[in-house]
């Protein structure tokens, strides 16, 4: 566990001290400073502390990321998005059409345009790893199948592109973002056929344990669906490293949404978490519904609370991953305001938590 640290950067030359926060509360923000296809995993950090975080750094304890990725890996290890070709039930009419009802067309946050999309995927690798090795002496890579949902095809193409990724030099396992309802028992069986041999990460978008924010949200499953995915990872592949991404800010949420969510994490054996807030993003459903009737969205206080309220709430021994994102495009963010910025928001987050004594697990 470690305590808070700063959120200012240095620039690149300086030696980085063996801590950071940047990972914890946003991992794409250090990612977007070198390649829209990278994100860094580090164990160094960037960051200064001003005074307040002198003054408060020892008041927050978490696992973080890094450190997760150090135990794991022995070093600084990159997470580089590669595209599968792939999209979600959502919006090939499976279950919908046009996405769940926050997600843009760009499918998360980190696709970048059409660049690389469908290509092969070693090709991708190739194409984006020497640049990174030049500029930062790398050695280990994780190929981040992010965008859309990464396990919905058929066995023979995920083995395909998973077996492609593992083969590229410096790759030493893969990412794997997908849903609840999309991981039927041949898929679970390649990830753990993969997973005795190297290291593989489901990113399973939970996003929410409560019915009513699901269906707010457009997800197409229910709370069941994803405690029923839970228990079958467990059952059938229990090497895989599962990380569950959740959000908040729904006004459907209840009080204890980030608490009950984080005691139902304990339980079902998980190695990580990410959380996210609700964005009203141009493009989406949620766009529609907030220019026809704006519907409330949390002050950067209020996220700070349900924040505190999950992560006193979660065993020590999951990482967190990310505490709140940044809209990639800030001109397309119609709310909340303080998604937009990013150095801002890290200070007035890691501010109120570090202020509340914030600290994992502690009230379990």
């Amino acid at each position: 566990m470690l305590p808070l640290r700063s959120c200012k950067r240095r620039p690149q030359k300086v030696k980085r001290k063996n801590n950071t926060m940047a990972n914890l509360f946003e991992d794409e923000a250090a990612g977007r400073r070198v390649d829209q296809s990278v994100h860094i995993v580090r164990c160094g950090s960037e960051s200064t502390e001003n005074e307040v975080s002198k003054q408060i750094r020892h008041s927050m304890k978490y696992y973080p990321y890094s450190e997760y990725l150090q135990n794991t890996f022995g070093g600084k290890t990159y997470k580089v998005v590669v595209a599968s070709g792939l999209t979600c039930p959502t919006r090939d009419g499976k279950l919908a059409k046009g996405g769940c009802a926050f997600c843009d067309v760009r499918g998360s946050s980190s696709y970048f345009g059409k660049k690389g999309r469908g290509a092969e995927v070693r090709e991708q690798l190739q194409a984006r790893l020497p640049s990174i090795r030049e500029r930062f002496g790398a050695t280990r890579f994780l190929a981040y199948f992010q965008s859309y949902t990464n396990t919905y095809s058929d066995i023979n193409y995920l083995r395909q592109i998973y077996t492609e990724a593992l083969e590229t030099t410096d790759i030493r396992g893969l990412c794997i973002g997908t849903r609840p309802d999309c991981l039927p028992t041949p898929v679970l069986e390649l990830l753990e056929e993969l997973a005795q041999r190297t290291y593989i990460s489901l990113e399973l978008g939970v996003q929410s344990f409560e019915d009513e924010t699901l269906l707010w949200l457009t997800r197409g499953h229910d709370r069941a669906c994803s405690l029923d995915a839970l228990a079958r990872l467990r059952a059938i592949a229990p090497s895989v490293h599962v990380c569950v991404h959740l959000m908040f800010g729904s006004p459907t949420d209840t009080p204890d949404a980030a608490k009950n969510a984080a005691l139902l994490l304990n339980e079902s054996g998980v190695k990580g978490a990410k959380l996210h807030q609700v964005m009203v993003l141009e493009g989406t459903e949620l766009a529609r519904r907030w220019r026809e009737n704006p519907f409330p969205t949390l002050s950067i206080e209020e996220y700070a609370k349900t924040v505190d309220d999950f992560v006193s709430h979660l065993a020590p021994g999951i990482y967190l991953e990310r505490l709140y994102a940044t809209a990639t495009h800030s001109d397309e963010c119609l709310a909340p305001d303080w998604s937009r910025q990013r150095w801002v928001t890290h200070n007035r987050l890691r501010e109120c938590l570090t202020a509340n004594h914030c600290v994992q697990g502690s009230k379990i």
